[in-house]
């Protein structure tokens, strides 16, 4: 090997030992970033090397930086993401409903059941006003247990509607930060720049994922290097471009041009995402609870009501608060839904109620027929539960029929337990085998993609001692050149 090829190698190594120091003190300082990947320097050895001066020589150099990366990882971590924050989000906002719908001392289940047990009770002394003070307290609780269950899911609408804001406010920031990001991709890549830096790239795939877990969809990794993010088939961000999500009064996005607000799309619903819960809870999971509720307070209402056998003293168990009026008694010819209200004397009834309420036009919860206007008012004084001349106003005979219909609130509790248990348990579970696989993809990830300090500071002294050996190389150099201009004069 000749001097020249001496010199040249132990220059090559000089700058490959400053190349990897720098990127070994640039993953050091990126290893507590969130989404920096690690990067390493790229040699080429002999004719391949450019400052080769010899064809046949050793010398090598710098051929880049190399960003450690997995597309095929990197888009099932996202896609994976995605279906862990819809289900993270869901678990979130409904984890106290099911203990307390289901709850002995807070589900409406025993409470109903005590109620038409104090009725049967009743029946065998209806002259007892012991008894009669018994119908009133359990007819308390059951209503006071509709207030705290209604109350709940009044919460989760509320907090998913705001939820529902606000994520589209968090998107709203992101989608032009990410279109922003593009914008630079394509310029880094122009004028003989064939490849973006490995910020920019850290930069796009950080704000994808975060896309990913508010709004879920699709990340398109394009051939330059963008980004194309997807909702229902349609662009928030494609190149430098960047649309709006809108939140609607109607609990539904809307997604709107970028450049003239024109809609582009409306979103009933997204299939992943913190959004896509929170459309789930808002659209779909609190209307049919509500529905179940209501089926229930109408249900109550007309049976408990129906033992009075004198509706015209107005004296009733269980009423609706609409305004500054209470409803009581839905036999009355003079309303409007009068003829919808069922006599709920079976389990079909209740069913046929559960489905009529469904319809958003019904005549029932427009006027106010709804379970978070359900009260209690039974007499609060036993004597009243009796006319002037001492007889009972419900009979032996009707509180014996009242009694005898628990069977039909008791199957209608069961399937609100049901509609709320199974659908939370269901959401538990896809929650803890969406972060199983989520963790899978994030320790794969972080295998190709993370930093360990142990091997950077392997690396380290690798360079370092790379660093010594061709410093002491171009000193020996140094001096071989030195001896020879001696002798030469």
């Amino acid at each position: 090997m000749g001097v020249y090829s001496i010199t040249d190698s132990a220059m090559a190594a000089l700058n490959i030992a400053q190349a990897g120091v720098l990127i070994t003190s640039q993953n050091v300082a990126g290893a507590s970033v969130d989404g920096f990947t690690r990067r390493s320097a790229t040699a080429t050895i002999n004719a391949m090397a450019p400052n080769n001066l010899m064809l046949n020589g050793t010398s090598f150099a710098v051929g880049g930086f190399t960003r450690q990366y997995s597309a095929l990882v990197n888009g099932q971590l996202l896609n994976q993401e995605a279906k862990s924050s819809y289900s993270d989000t869901l678990v979130q906002y409904t984890q106290s409903i099911d203990t307390l719908v289901s709850g002995a001392s807070t589900g409406l289940n025993s409470a109903i059941s005590n109620f038409f047990n104090a009725m049967g009770t009743y029946a065998a002394d209806p002259t007892s006003k012991s008894q009669a003070a018994a119908i009133t307290a359990a007819a308390n609780d059951v209503a006071q247990r509709m207030t705290g269950i209604t109350s709940l899911v009044s919460q989760i609408e509320d907090d998913a509607e705001k939820g529902l804001s606000d994520t589209a406010e968090q998107v709203n920031t992101l989608l032009p930060a990410l279109a922003q990001i593009n914008q630079k991709i394509i310029e880094s890549t122009s004028a003989g720049n064939s490849t973006p830096s490995a910020d920019l790239l850290d930069e796009r795939d950080r704000l994808s994922s975060q896309l990913q877990k508010l709004v879920g969809g699709q990340t398109l990794i394009n051939g330059d290097g963008t980004v194309t993010q997807l909702v229902g088939g349609m662009a928030l961000v494609e190149g430098a471009m960047a649309n709006k999500l809108l939140i609607n009064s109607s609990g539904t996005y809307s997604l709107k041009s970028g450049t003239n607000n024109s809609t582009i799309l409306n979103i009933q619903d997204l299939d992943g995402g913190q959004a896509g819960a929170l459309l789930e809870l808002a659209n779909s999971f609190v209307p049919k609870i509500n529905q179940r509720l209501d089926s229930l307070a109408i249900g109550l209402v007309k049976v408990a009501n129906t033992a009075i056998a004198s509706a015209s003293s107005g004296v009733g168990l269980f009423g609706f608060e609409v305004g500054s009026a209470t409803i009581f008694d839905l036999d009355d010819d003079s309303t409007a839904y009068a003829d919808d209200v069922p006599d709920i004397a079976l389990d079909s009834w209740m069913t046929t109620l559960y489905s009529d309420l469904g319809d958003s036009g019904n005549s029932m919860t427009s006027a106010g027929l709804v379970a978070s206007n359900f009260v209690s008012i039974a007499p609060q004084d036993p004597s009243t539960y009796f006319d002037d001349d001492g007889e009972p106003i419900i009979t032996s005979d009707l509180a014996n029929t009242t009694s005898n219909r628990i069977s039909i609130f008791a199957n209608a509790t069961s399937s609100l337990v049901s509609d709320v248990g199974v659908q939370v348990a269901s959401w538990r579970s896809s929650q803890k085998a969406d972060q199983a696989v989520l963790k899978t993809l994030t320790d794969e990830r972080d295998s190709i993609s993370g930093v360990n300090l142990d091997e950077e500071a392997a690396n380290l002294l690798k360079y370092q001692q790379l660093y010594s050996a061709s410093t002491k190389v171009l000193q020996v150099d140094n001096q071989m050149f030195t001896a020879l201009l001696s002798i030469m004069n």
